[in-house]
């Protein structure tokens, strides 16, 4: 847990805004630029719609924190996340979970 509430106190400082009493989800808002980030132990998931803001996070948080870009994600916690983003569509699937 105190992973977390480090972690936690700079994303604040930074302008992060939880969201939800359970403060694993975080939200940056910079005018029209958004940064949604949700924490699980050590795992972490984004979404952002501007490229731009999102390097410059990774950049300024790597500084503090170690950490790795997988790139795009298909998979998080057994849930299958399929991107359209033509269509501007995401799809969530737990067939592989359902069926282990």
């Amino acid at each position: 847990m105190a992973w977390h509430a480090l972690i936690e106190k700079w994303m604040l400082k930074y302008g992060f805004k939880p969201i939800g009493q359970d403060r694993v989800t975080f939200m940056l808002n910079r005018g029209k630029l958004i940064i949604l980030l949700s924490l699980y132990v050590n795992e972490g998931i984004c979404a952002t719609n501007d490229e731009k803001l999102y390097k410059q996070f990774l950049k300024d948080l790597s500084v503090e924190f170690e950490l790795s870009d997988q790139g795009r994600c298909e998979w998080y916690f057994c849930v299958r996340i399929q991107q359209d983003l033509a269509n501007k569509r995401t799809t969530l699937t737990q067939t592989q979970y359902a069926k282990d």
